[in-house]
């Protein structure tokens, strides 16, 4: 059992809310744990052997309230002071990335150095306090000197190697996409799009495809891929088969666990899809979201062949398009909640060592969806996670990357304040500019193009252009001369 007593403000934390707390093992995974909060502590039975960092989401002074992560804690008998414990953790990622990045020498980052060591000596002014509150009060100020100089330290390698890659003319030539969806466009809007993006993302849903068992209607996404084809405007395909909650059918209910005859009707979808839109489509999504939601309850090894076979129609059907595996919640909080998911970084690394035939990983970062999964985090948690995914040695599109222009939930938290349009701007530029300096990254795709329920388009809800749109507009002529 851990326990984690909690300070705030000078004093013992007298309610704190758990929502989007979790537990943190091995190579990254989410635990399964009981949690609890009670006289001013959080305690977790594990329900396994072994360390465990908690995540979870806390205010920081000047960059918002954002998940947050301890070290891994060995049970012992004394609480630890969760405080102290984040203070520490974000220094430990801060030194694990300026190793990894190189980054101890640049002229230009001498200031972010000296702040990080500040930040360093608020953490030993903790360690050595007399008592308990006094080291959760040397700890705030570490959290918020150490959070700001870890975003300092990701914007510099950002914009070195953004400008690296640019000069060796290494970025992609069409680097810049958005989601369109066929019930908000019009001739208007389709302008501003091809104005800034280089291409759409266009959503192919099964529910919306064949509402009705047998019953094909691809009228609403056909009517789109006919008017962007006007404009020989290139079109991306998401995703051909996706367990994301309203993608599946209905009727697959009826269908219960019964792996075979889900998987025959899987592919006469696919086989069906490809038929009418490979003409239209340069790259496919072939199966998004399999990791995170599982309906049917299907096994791991059943969710592997699900990848495999969607994989396998799209080279045999559209030989000349990339397919593209699609991860959603890629920070992997829900499997700590529903045991039949898979970890997305398993999933991800069995998709490669199980020699799937596919071209890329697709990642989904989106932040203040009111969902689970949707809590905001710092640049360099962005930083870090796409590094990781890197490192599996496939390509990287982010297939979806915004956060919304209003406030929305509360338990999702924020980013350098309440969301606004402003600071929904200033995310899209630091994300982008974090994202395309990835030499593995090839394209970042905006979540969506005009508003929707969650606030996250780059257009207002009558095709006006909002904040967000100016910046990466500002970006795409200064990286690309466009």
């Amino acid at each position: 059992m851990l326990r984690i007593r909690a300070y705030h403000d000078g004093a013992p934390a007298k309610a704190m809310d758990l929502s989007t707390a979790y537990l943190v093992g091995n190579d990254r995974v989410a635990l399964r744990a009981d949690m609890k909060f009670s006289g001013g502590e959080i305690v977790f039975d594990t329900r396994s052997r072994g360390a465990a960092a908690l995540s979870i989401l806390w205010p920081v002074e000047g960059v918002g309230n954002i998940m947050l992560e301890t070290p891994r804690l060995q049970e012992r008998k004394a609480p630890y002071n969760l405080n102290v414990e984040l203070a520490r953790g974000q220094l430990m990622r801060i030194a694990q990335k300026r190793e990894d990045w190189g980054l101890y020498d640049f002229p230009e980052g001498a200031p972010i150095y000296k702040e990080i060591d500040a930040a360093r000596q608020l953490l030993v002014e903790a360690l050595t306090a007399a008592d308990e509150v006094s080291a959760a009060r040397h700890a705030d100020g570490c959290i918020i000197a150490s959070v700001k100089a870890g975003e300092a330290v990701t914007a510099l390698h950002a914009e070195v190697f953004l400008k690296r890659r640019h000069e060796a003319d290494q970025l992609a030539k069409r680097p810049l996409g958005c989601r369109i969806y066929p019930n908000q466009v019009n001739e208007d809007c389709i302008q501003r799009l091809t104005e800034l993006f280089d291409f759409a993302l266009l959503p192919f849903q099964w529910s919306a495809l064949e509402p009705t068992e047998g019953a094909h209607k691809p009228a609403g996404v056909d009517a789109l891929v006919k008017a962007l084809a006007q404009h020989r405007f290139p079109c991306w395909g998401s995703a051909l088969l996706s367990f994301d909650p309203g993608h599946l059918p209905a009727w697959t209910q009826k269908l219960g666990k019964d792996y075979e005859k889900f998987r025959d009707h899987a592919t006469r979808h696919i086989r069906q899809t490809l038929k009418t839109f490979g003409p239209h489509v340069q790259v496919w999504e072939v199966i998004s979201a399999a990791h995170a939601f599982n309906p049917l309850g299907f096994t791991f090894e059943q969710i592997m062949d699900l990848t495999r076979i969607a994989s396998l129609l799209v080279k045999q059907m559209s030989p000349k398009c990339q397919s593209v595996v699609g991860i959603v919640l890629p920070w992997g909080e829900y499997y700590a909640k529903d045991s039949r998911t898979i970890p997305p970084s398993l999933y991800a690394e069995m998709a490669v060592q199980s020699g799937i035939n596919f071209d890329a990983f697709g990642l989904d970062i989106r932040f203040g969806t009111g969902e689970s999964g949707g809590a905001a985090r710092d640049l360099m948690q962005i930083s870090s996670l796409l590094d990781r995914y890197g490192a599996l040695g496939k390509p990287i599109h982010v297939t979806a990357a915004g956060v919304p222009s209003t406030n929305g939930a509360a338990t999702d938290g924020h980013w350098h304040g309440a969301w606004s349009p402003d600071v929904q701007a200033s995310w899209m530029r630091e994300f982008y500019q974090i994202a395309l300096s990835k030499p593995f990254v090839e394209t970042v795709t905006c979540a969506r193009l005009i508003d929707g329920s969650e606030a996250n388009g780059v257009l207002d809800v009558d095709c006006k252009p909002k904040p967000a749109y100016q910046e990466i507009l500002g970006l795409k002529r200064q990286i690309t001369g466009g």
